[in-house]
């Protein structure tokens, strides 16, 4: 997303403390694990001071599990509900989503299929249930770039489109794109797109691309964060993280928290953006390795390689 408007490290700032100050101030969730950790918005003066919040494992104790419980605005400020599911499982997270949160997202999804090389002559087959926010984040931004959109919510549905129309990209969840495996094969596929909650493609589905030949990059998720996190680099060894709507840090094995270049431990994620349920110190549960550069304008990118 290199080509992408970009944030200063002031501007970025910014924007954590009034995440920060929205949670503290005006979620009860967020306000009741803050008082039992000692900590308030007066102790975060930049990202360096994030290892004094709580994880977002502490704020459960007073309701994290009950989204409205999260919320930092009435039901009337909110313009999308959405259950998250990252793998075909049951149960699922609820996120909430006020109208600039949905500007924001699909405008970081927006970037993430320009990185991908769609464009307006694209006839793209996103496989996905619009139920899912960030499917309906990906449909929004498709129909922004002016690509043709086949729409389907399930990988039955996708092969059976595929019989009448022949896509050049197609768009979807791993497990969806490894039920479409022989029907790919088939197919004289341009560009292929997955999405998942590893930030790398699964060994399978890197065998898939390979013996089809097609353009393949891997966009990055988490249903605890709500969003698309971020796409991957052209040999799919990492993930450049969308630095305008989150922070990443890691925790290694003894606690200790950094955000550094070359850091490495468990990825914990927040939000920098989100009006209607920010999402401070979500640890992901995936052991990450950090880099950190500078592109040719000065602008921090950050991008995450699992190990």
């Amino acid at each position: 997303m290199s080509g992408a408007p970009q944030l200063t490290q002031e501007q970025r700032r910014a924007l954590l403390l009034r995440e920060v100050k929205w949670a503290e101030e005006k979620s009860a969730a967020y306000r009741g694990a803050f008082a039992r950790a000692g900590v308030s918005l007066a102790d975060v003066k930049d990202f360096a001071d994030m290892v004094r919040l709580p994880f977002l494992d502490a704020v459960a104790e007073e309701g994290a599990n009950a989204p409205f419980f999260m919320l930092t605005l009435p039901l009337s400020g909110l313009m999308r509900v959405s259950v998250l599911r990252d793998t075909t499982g049951v149960g699922g997270q609820v996120h909430c989503y006020t109208q600039g949160d949905v500007v924001r997202q699909v405008q970081a999804a927006t970037d993430m299929l320009r990185t991908c090389g769609v464009h307006r002559a694209s006839t793209v087959l996103l496989v996905g249930n619009a139920a899912d926010s960030r499917t309906l984040d990906l449909q929004y931004a498709l129909d922004g770039l002016g690509a043709t959109v086949l729409s389907c919510a399930s990988a039955a549905d996708a092969v059976r489109l595929m019989d009448a129309v022949v896509p050049d990209t197609v768009i979807a969840w791993e497990q969806d794109l490894l039920l479409l495996e022989e029907t790919l094969e088939k197919t004289a596929l341009y560009r292929l797109i997955s999405i998942g909650a590893r930030p790398c493609a699964q060994e399978r589905m890197r065998r898939l691309v390979k013996r089809m030949g097609a353009r393949h990059t891997h966009i990055f998720t988490h249903a605890s964060m709500g969003v698309l996190i971020g796409c991957s680099d052209d040999d799919g060894a990492g993930i450049h993280l969308d630095g305008r709507l989150l922070f990443a840090e890691v925790v290694d094995a003894a606690g200790q928290s950094s955000a550094a270049d070359g850091a490495c431990g468990e990825l914990v994620l927040s939000s920098l953006t989100a009006e209607a349920e920010p999402v401070l110190r979500c640890r992901t549960g995936l052991h990450v390795r950090l880099l950190r550069a500078q592109d040719h304008r000065g602008y921090e990118q950050v991008r995450m390689v699992e190990e």
